[in-house]
């Protein structure tokens, strides 16, 4: 088996990493906006709840005590 010597410029490695960490951090943003989404929509589901177990009833439910 012989072996083939492959050069690579090191400035070439280095603009594919930088291109790998900017998609990384979009996709990081992506994902932290569409939790803060989740996280919002969750909390004015439970606000609008009219049942016994949302966080305004049982709020209000422990003033009254």
């Amino acid at each position: 088996m012989s072996k083939e010597t492959i050069s690579i410029k090191s400035n070439g490695i280095r603009n594919e990493l930088k291109e790998i960490r900017k998609s990384i951090d979009s996709l990081t943003n992506a994902l932290i906006e569409i939790h803060i989404a989740q996280t919002n929509k969750h909390e004015n589901n439970d606000n609008d709840c009219t049942c016994g177990n949302s966080r305004k009833l049982r709020k209000s439910k422990h003033n009254d005590d």
